[in-house]
């Protein structure tokens, strides 16, 4: 019995794991396709520029959701842009930990969003932050997750 956890063990120990959670795509899927952190030192107040693509053939975008870790406050300053259309009418509610992103005219597909989280606040003595981001789209009643987006100081 003993032999059969170890091998169990050592087998999960030995699946691979993304070195980049938030550069995994997922074909034709909503995805998070980089994250960084400003500036890149242990600094109470950072900056979390999140990365995002909307693939082609996906209904409009509506909502993000992001779930905030612990160890960090989040601002009421943040900003959503297009790569084409530019800056992007959305309202920003944070509700405990989790910011809930409303856009006023919904963005269609083929889009490459960047979500910028200014004046965080690091609380905690982590080394990684881990925000999970899930999305609404036009005609879909539900959270969609596509992804963890991480942030490391190293």
């Amino acid at each position: 019995m003993k032999r059969l956890i170890c091998s169990a063990v050592a087998l999960a120990l030995t699946v691979p794991i993304a070195a980049d959670y938030a550069g995994a795509s997922i074909g034709s899927s909503p995805h998070i396709d980089g994250a960084v952190q400003f500036p890149q030192t242990r600094s109470r107040i950072v900056r979390h520029t999140i990365r995002l693509h909307i693939p082609q053939g996906r209904s409009p975008l509506s909502h993000l959701i992001i779930d905030v870790p612990k160890g960090l406050i989040v601002s009421n300053n943040i900003t959503l842009t297009d790569d084409v259309k530019g800056k992007i009418n959305a309202d920003f509610s944070i509700l405990d930990n989790q910011i809930v992103v409303k856009i006023s005219q919904p963005v269609a597909s083929e889009a490459k969003l960047k979500l910028v989280l200014n004046d965080v606040r690091i609380r905690g003595v982590s080394n990684v932050w881990l925000y999970r981001i899930s999305t609404k789209f036009v005609g879909v009643n539900r959270e969609i997750p596509i992804g963890v987006a991480q942030f490391r100081v190293y």
